[in-house]
């Protein structure tokens, strides 16, 4: 398909045919990534989860460290 890139506002873009996005279970407000790699675009759906179902599985205990991030090397306020 052939397809021309159109100003909207201060940016450019185009226009996804809806048969496309359905293919791809991908609807207004979903969020994608786009990434360019080797002269290509490519626009995939994020699969973004909650973290309650990231860690649905987990059965550890979770034990806070403290952290050595080094000496200030800038205007750091400690």
């Amino acid at each position: 398909m052939v397809t021309t890139i159109q100003k909207w506002g201060n940016s450019q873009g185009v226009r996804i045919p809806k048969d496309f996005l359905v293919s791809i279970d991908i609807k207004c407000g979903d969020k994608v990534i786009i990434e360019l790699e080797n002269n290509t675009i490519t626009v995939r759906k994020a699969m973004i989860k909650k973290i309650d179902v990231l860690f649905a599985d987990y059965d550890g205990d979770y034990v806070p460290e403290e952290m050595s991030w080094g000496s200030p090397v800038g205007n750091e306020v400690w």
